[in-house]
């Protein structure tokens, strides 16, 4: 591991794994440059599969594994989101003193095609992100501005699926110490909602570095708020947030860009036995998206309005 290469942290309680190491094939096979890449195990330890380590050091990246001891907070999760969301920020800690920049990825990511973190990384702020599309638009929460101006937050709000951090900024930055109190305050009352709230650990998040991030362009972090949109389709990074993620692939969600990524990582590394919908299934996706025609227009719209601003 170098300190010049940017490191790229995951974070994993091993019940998908088989996210996690698609997503990093995925990173690895569109990397620009070498980088090393952090499996950070929390609560277990297990070897990555030999397959996946041999793809990517054909291509100069490294892969290492941490395992980080689960810490009980007595906070649970919400729905797929487990508690081990909480312990993100402890994951950035156990590879931050191996790099200057460091990048941390949801496994549940799908790097869609070429690109190179360098450019995400922050210029003068401790971390940089790209804004949560369904929170900061209003389309999941419309009280989200009223409900920012009565409790003294930004009304920007940035989805933590996708994190770039100067490492020296952020650890001076107080913002992983402020985190630590604020999932505990923000278990029992989430301003941006002004009461409870299912975000885990992306308020807490967001609330400790108010007004200390940049915004990242869109394209780093197209979440699934925008699924079939023109966003969708152009991103260097799909993030597939909710229940249904990219695995197991199905074809009434599986569009020609995801199936092409997924058929690359079966083709380079077979052991994990992917099953992808044949591209005759195509009919599915489509229609799929027609009934979705009323949803794909709103967030199209609100997304559109948000970034004009």
């Amino acid at each position: 591991m170098s300190r010049k290469r940017i490191g790229v942290v995951y974070l994993t309680d091993g019940r998908r794994d088989d996210l996690t190491y698609a997503s990093v094939l995925s990173l690895g096979l569109n990397h620009a440059r070498e980088i090393d890449i952090h499996i950070v195990q929390s609560g277990f330890r297990s070897a990555p599969p030999a397959a996946v380590l041999r793809v990517l050091q054909a291509r100069g990246h490294q892969l290492a594994t941490h395992a980080l001891s689960q810490v009980d907070r007595g906070l649970p999760g919400h729905g797929h989101i487990t508690s081990t969301a909480y312990e993100k920020s402890e994951a950035i800690a156990a590879v931050s003193g191996e790099h200057e920049v460091v990048c941390y990825l949801d496994n549940d990511t799908l790097v869609m095609r070429p690109l190179d973190l360098a450019h995400a990384a922050p210029k003068t702020q401790p971390l940089a992100a790209v804004a949560d599309l369904s929170i900061s638009t209003g389309f999941d929460n419309p009280a989200f501005f009223k409900n920012c101006e009565e409790h003294g937050l930004e009304r920007r709000y940035f989805n933590s699926g996708m994190i770039a951090l100067n490492v020296s900024r952020w650890i001076c930055s107080g913002i992983p110490e402020r985190y630590e109190s604020l999932i505990q305050t923000h278990a029992n009352f989430c301003p941006y909602w002004n009461g409870s709230c299912i975000h885990v650990d992306q308020c807490a998040f967001n609330i400790a570095a108010n007004r200390r991030w940049e915004a990242l362009p869109l394209d780093f972090n197209v979440q699934k708020s925008a699924f079939q949109t023109s966003h969708w389709h152009r991103a260097l990074i799909r993030h597939y947030t909710g229940p249904e993620k990219f695995l197991p692939a199905r074809a009434h969600r599986t569009d020609s860009r995801e199936r092409a990524v997924l058929c690359r990582i079966s083709r380079e590394c077979q052991e994990l036995g992917l099953e992808i919908p044949p591209a005759y299934l195509g009919l599915p996706y489509w229609a799929n998206g027609l009934r979705r025609n009323a949803d794909r227009s709103k967030i199209s719209r609100l997304i559109d309005q948000f970034l004009a601003v």
